[in-house]
């Protein structure tokens, strides 16, 4: 909000440092169900319920979630789970693999095989990749990388990326 008042009266922008929002209309075209906070030291935004709108700026650039995951396993049941956001991948031996969450549009991982065997990547149950049958695994070669992004509530697609 820039400084409305007359030159020679002090003036401080103000700061929003959390506070909820309940289905009102915001800025005139918005509505939204939920509560946020942010960090003063980073200027993190935390949110619950949905965060939307048709600009998002962020002066620190793209920041997804990163983790490190021992492939598990050798069916659905007893794949090692994965979060979303990118996922460095050890231990896959052919057999072993990685369980994506349940889909959801919009939600994306990015899985990079770290091995030197395949990666069997299985969905949620009832989800599916691809054209593969609901259930069944994706094979991800070895030492390469892939982007999934789920395009509704039961499917996954494929965005394959270069060897690394």
């Amino acid at each position: 909000m820039p400084n409305q008042n007359s030159i020679g009266i002090a003036y401080t922008d103000q700061v929003i440092n959390g506070g909820t929002i309940d289905n009102t209309v915001i800025g005139g075209t918005t509505k939204a169900a939920g509560s946020f906070t942010t960090v003063a030291a980073t200027g993190a935004i935390t949110t619950t319920g949905a965060l939307s709108g048709t600009t998002v700026t962020s002066s620190a650039g793209f920041i997804m979630p990163s983790a490190t995951v021992a492939a598990a396993g050798t069916n659905q049941a007893t794949a090692a789970a994965i979060a979303t956001g990118f996922t460095l991948v050890s231990a896959a031996d052919a057999t072993k693999g990685i369980l994506l969450p349940a889909a959801a549009a919009g939600l994306t991982c990015v899985i990079k095989n770290n091995a030197a065997a395949v990666l069997k990547v299985w969905p949620a149950s009832g989800d599916a990749i691809n054209a593969i049958a609901v259930d069944s695994n994706y094979v991800l070669a070895s030492l390469t990388s892939t982007l999934l992004v789920a395009y509704d509530s039961t499917t996954w697609y494929s965005v394959p990326l270069l060897a690394s």
